[in-house]
């Protein structure tokens, strides 16, 4: 479907904060105990549930909600959850980002601020909007991923779940910024009709169609109206929170607690200066303001795949090998010694104390 392209970005960013994942739990309704097993199964710490501004990468997210996927009952589709779910989506949900885009002049404005910020809308396609006579087309189109471990027929599925919930999620956003509750004209989807999508089809006011070309809301067009809540003065304050939320949200968090976050980010941990490049320092500054803190790179990547190394120790279906291939040693051998060294014992000796 052709058009005339009014803006087009990538909703996505390899660096993200985990609030978008912890919603994510929470529209299935994962339990603080589930949600916990999740995360450290992936080799996240137990206490990113309680950090929404914790860091955490796209290829962990999608660990995550692969893991949701598949932990789902037969014959329950994403598809309809998600879109069951959209009363508890909403601006609100992006933070600062949701403000910015509620108070600014326009739509294009709107998406302009929304597609500025991949780390804090923290979805997963790139997005396309074109303009054809009398509508808005949003398209949605996700980069096939790939996971260790996970099945081609499970991927088929994280891809189905993603962009649904992007779709879902900016459907209702348009929603919100124009005020109207007026629905959309269609939405398409490039996937098969769920089998359980009959206990929601009556209750939408707007016809879904399956198997199409690709993941397209259409909307009246209405690029260049007045948003209800235009606010020069407000838009203005949340674009430059969300500007400094971006830039990490360090301005109050020690050193050595932002190293701490991107070293638990990412499997294998950043080097010193990729973390250097991370937080826009030097490494020689990096290095040295860490000592001023009384710590070190070393020390504290040590500290991180330690306590990683233990999380994933405690799910017997991992060998010693594949941890140690998680945490970035090519040879079992190198992460015994490593381990040993961080503890006293190897991992086989810990794993059997535990249990």
């Amino acid at each position: 479907m052709q058009g005339d392209i009014v803006e087009s970005g990538n909703l996505s960013s390899p660096r993200r904060i985990i609030a978008g994942t912890l919603s994510q739990l929470d529209f299935f309704g994962v339990s603080p105990r589930r949600a916990r097993a999740i995360l450290t199964q992936v080799g996240l710490p137990a206490r990113a549930l309680d950090e929404p501004d914790f860091p955490i990468s796209l290829q962990r997210e999608l660990e995550v909600a692969a893991a949701l996927v598949h932990s789902l009952p037969a014959g329950t589709s994403t598809t309809r959850l998600l879109f069951e779910s959209r009363p508890n989506m909403g601006l609100e949900n992006l933070g600062v980002i949701g403000m910015a885009m509620k108070h600014a002049a326009t739509a294009v404005d709107a998406l302009r601020v929304c597609l500025a910020y991949p780390e804090l809308t923290m979805g997963h396609c790139r997005m396309v909007v074109r303009r054809l006579p009398g509508l808005a087309l949003f398209a949605f189109h996700m980069e096939r991923p790939s996971l260790r471990g996970v099945d081609e027929r499970t991927i088929d599925r994280l891809v189905e779940y993603c962009t649904v919930l992007d779709l879902s999620t900016s459907l209702r956003n348009i929603e919100d910024l124009l005020a109207r509750g007026d629905p959309p004209v269609s939405v398409s989807l490039p996937f098969p009709r769920p089998a359980d999508w009959h206990l929601l089809e009556n209750q939408l006011r707007f016809p879904v169609h399956f198997d199409a070309e690709e993941a397209c809301v259409a909307y009246p067009e209405a690029f260049e109206e007045s948003l209800p809540h235009a606010n020069p003065l407000l838009y203005r304050m949340y674009a430059s929170l969300a500007d400094k939320m971006a830039r990490m949200l360090a301005e109050d968090v020690s050193l050595e607690e932002r190293v701490s976050r991107w070293l638990w980010a990412y499997t294998p941990p950043p080097s010193r200066g990729e973390i250097a490049e991370l937080l826009a320092m030097s490494e020689r500054s990096l290095t040295r303001q860490l000592a001023l803190e009384g710590t070190s790179y070393s020390a504290l990547l040590a500290r991180v795949q330690s306590e990683r190394a233990q999380n994933f120790l405690r799910n017997g279906a991992l060998s010693v090998g594949e941890i140690g291939y998680r945490l970035g040693y090519s040879e079992p051998a190198a992460f015994t010694r490593a381990f040993s060294g961080w503890t006293g014992e190897s991992p086989l000796q810990w794993r059997k104390r535990r249990r």
